[in-house]
């Protein structure tokens, strides 16, 4: 060659001979064609365009067709593309025409496509054969349904497998005795409040109606991302009495409180540590009516501090500092690394009852004192509590699982408790429970159910309350209708588990309402409390969920209910401020 580059002729065409020189990949190639008759080649020509191949024309889409249709019809033809691919070939952009057009790949690519496909349906058949999940711990259930249930599962701790230290004489409970001095200070309040005319119920109900327009205006469950702000400022515990006195307690019901502290207290393990099974380390078995034996201790620690926090007693503040701050101490301890957040789940298969328990009074601890060694703990419990949230909006036992409101009320409860103390939450989360809310919800009416629409007395409750706390007016008829309800059901003489979550709903509706079912459930807990030995500021109520929580489940739940007074300001009573996410 005379130079890098050589120009030849070739059919009428000009190549660059560097370039024709380079090796290239056997793709089927169109006879090029012209409108004037090809000139007859000399073997000169001819061994010259042997030597140096002229390169292919562009290969559009009809290039490829046509080749496609002169290759012989068996299964692997030369060209690598089968005659039934060749309808799919026509759909394709060039570039993946070109990838077909190699030997061997249409096959593998279909095949591909087949096999996700079949991955995806697999997939969507395992969601659907999820929902049907039977096992199910009814806590909304009427008496008669409960006893239908062949296996009732757990909402509270045990620890049987707990390490107690040696035995140690217990100390007798002995009645708490009240400060003379607060009580009569209380009362001396009391008596200048009535002499302005007013009771303290009428003087709470007077600005009731300007306190509803500002609740109202404040937040609307359909278009917020937060929960409407309850204010834990009434357990202090330099007017926790008074707050007591005012909002329907008395000092009866304010005693029982402090006895069943004193039992809680005496019924911590070695570790800080409670459990269901609670007659191990000081009480050496003279208190009756253990609960279940699986692991939901996470759980009765987050109940017992519940009941000490809700009186305003903290790790930093009240008699029960050493208590409170040794149950905190083993949460912390017993948070487990999980994939979204921190988990308290105990490795129990029922674990989201263990952890939106202990969510929830980790989350109040922080929202109480601002400890920032609680900070931590309480963050990482909340993200776990988002991550774990059903596509639908509600929790199940396991993370992800179908929703109940039974499980769910405790989530939300403790990321009510996590937005007051200014941790993050995700936006999506409260819209998301929202739908939830509707799929469990009886058509144009207040009513709920466990895990579909139904008329159930505490998962009304429950649904109802979720609705105030997403901004729902306490005066908007469905609140009323709901709250007319739950008061025809009455004091439960067995289910401690209604009796709270209606006494917590009903006592933010306010009114006549709430007084007429206070009353009765006050006093069937004061007059139901044992002061017997051991036992003596406890409760124990003989149902399915009372054998299965036990003694100290009930006392929990029992004494929460009674400082309901205090627990949270009332939403009738207060400015609706919001918390932004």
């Amino acid at each position: 060659m005379a130079s890098d580059v050589e120009q030849q002729e070739e059919g009428g065409q000009v190549v660059d001979s560097s370039v024709a020189n380079q090796p290239r990949p056997p793709i089927l190639v169109q006879e090029p064609t012209t409108p004037n008759a090809p000139r007859e080649q000399s073997s000169e020509d001819r061994a010259q365009a042997n030597a140096h191949p002229a390169p292919p024309p562009p290969a559009d889409s009809a290039v490829i067709s046509q080749a496609i249709s002169n290759q012989p019809s068996s299964d692997q033809p030369a060209g690598g593309v089968s005659r039934h691919s060749e309808t799919v070939l026509r759909f394709l952009p060039r570039p993946i025409e070109r990838i077909f057009a190699r030997r061997g790949t249409a096959p593998l690519l279909i095949s591909i496509i087949a096999h996700t496909l079949l991955l995806l349906l697999l997939a969507v058949l395992t969601l659907a054969i999820s929902r049907h999940d039977s096992d199910r711990f009814n806590l909304c259930a009427s008496p008669a349904a409960a006893r239908q249930t062949p296996d009732p599962l757990v909402i509270l701790p045990d620890s049987s497998n707990s390490s107690a230290s040696p035995a140690q004489q217990a100390v007798p409970i002995q009645p708490a005795e009240l400060n003379s001095t607060e009580i009569s200070e209380s009362l001396d309040q009391l008596s200048n409040k009535r002499d302005s005319g007013k009771s303290p119920g009428e003087a709470a109900f007077a600005s009731q109606s300007e306190a509803i327009q500002q609740v109202r205006s404040a937040a609307s469950f359909t278009s917020q991302a937060d929960f409407t702000h309850m204010g834990v400022e009434n357990r202090d515990l330099r007017k926790r009495q008074q707050t007591a006195l005012a909002n329907g307690g008395t000092l009866r019901s304010e005693q029982a409180v402090e006895n069943a502290l004193r039992w809680l207290a005496e019924h911590q393990m070695a570790s800080g540590a409670w459990s269901v099974v609670h007659d191990t380390h000081k009480c050496k078995g003279r208190c009756a009516n253990n609960g279940s034996p699986e692991r939901f201790d996470t759980a009765a620690t987050g109940l017992a501090l519940l009941a000490f926090l809700g009186a305003g007693y903290t790790h930093q503040n009240g008699a029960y500092q050493e208590t409170v701050q040794r149950g905190l101490y083993f949460l912390i301890r017993a948070m487990e690394d999980a994939q979204g957040g921190g988990s308290w789940m105990y490795t129990s298969d029922k674990g989201m009852y263990n952890h939106g328990i202990a969510a929830f009074a980790i989350s109040e601890a922080y929202q109480m004192t601002g400890d920032p060694d609680l900070k931590r703990a309480a963050q990482r419990g909340s993200d776990f509590i988002a991550y774990a949230q059903n596509y639908v909006g509600g929790w199940g036992y396991l993370p992800g699982k179908p929703g109940d409101l039974t499980i769910s009320g405790w989530q939300v409860m403790a990321l009510k408790s996590a937005q007051a103390a200014k941790l993050s939450l995700p936006g999506n989360l409260t819209f998301r429970l929202d739908k939830f809310l509707k799929t469990q919800q009886v058509e144009g009416k207040p009513f709920y159910g466990y895990r579909r629409p139904e008329k159930q007395a505490t998962c009304t409750a429950i649904g109802n309350l979720i609705r105030l706390l997403r901004g729902q007016s306490p005066t908007d008829p469905d609140s009323l209708e709901a709250a007319e309800y739950l008061l025809q059901q009455g004091v439960n003489q067995t289910d401690v588990y209604f009796n709270y979550y209606a006494s917590l709903y009903l006592f933010h509706i306010g009114g006549p309402t709430w007084e007429s079912f206070n009353e009765p459930v006050r006093e069937y807990l004061i007059s139901t409390q044992s002061t017997n030995g051991h036992e003596a500021g406890s409760w124990y109520f003989d149902n399915q969920y009372g054998k299965v929580g036990g003694r100290l489940y009930t006392t929990a739940m029992a004494a929460m209910t009674l400082e309901v007074y205090y627990r949270y300001q009332p939403l009738y009573q207060q400015v609706g401020t919001a918390f932004e996410l």
